[in-house]
């Protein structure tokens, strides 16, 4: 699937990417790559908020550099760390309470119409392999290199034709892989 970032672009770091207000205009995420059938981002989370309601939207959430966020799902308080993250259905009722100082999460959102996601979040050591059918890697925490480049935690490797090797001393990883539905 392409991005709708610059053309040719295949790796993403969280300063690369454009701003865009959340839906209830409480706060702000950068996109790394989005298509009409899901949204990649990095969102800041800052004390309490609320997350906007999209129906027919699912999300998963991943903290960030070791953090952990509390959220709220309907009532149920759930304590999310990088090494699991959290799915949730975009019509719940979501309030995250962020730590001093906030943290950054990436958070998938995905049209359930359009596509479907599944995400493995491992702890890497040497060369990782990314498929060109991996549409997206994303750096969670660690140091990392891609051709020679150093990718800072939430840095997006997105889906190439080639294949590609992420080479890092310690690092969690999270990868996705999106479908269109019926595929």
């Amino acid at each position: 699937m392409s991005t709708d970032l610059s053309a040719g672009l295949d790796v993403i770091t969280p300063n690369d990417a454009a701003s865009e207000s959340w839906a209830n205009g409480l706060g702000v995420t950068r996109v790394l790559a989005k298509t009409l059938a899901w949204r990649l981002s990095i969102a800041e989370l800052r004390g309490r908020m609320p997350f906007s309601q999209l129906d027919g939207i699912d999300r998963v959430l991943i903290p960030l550099n070791r953090s952990t966020v509390r959220l709220t799902i309907d009532g149920v308080e759930h304590q999310v760390s990088g090494d699991q993250g959290i799915r949730f259905a975009g019509e719940a009722r979501v309030v995250a309470t962020a730590d001093r100082g906030g943290i950054s999460v990436v958070n998938l959102m995905v049209n359930r119409g359009l596509a479907t996601a599944t995400c493995r979040i491992r702890r890497h050591r040497g060369r990782v392999p990314v498929s060109p059918l991996t549409t997206a890697t994303v750096l969670l925490f660690g140091t990392a290199r891609v051709d020679d480049l150093p990718l800072p935690p939430g840095s997006a490797l997105l889906q190439s034709a080639r294949d590609r090797s992420i080479l890092c001393d310690s690092a969690l990883i999270a990868q996705f892989d999106i479908a269109a539905v019926g595929d």
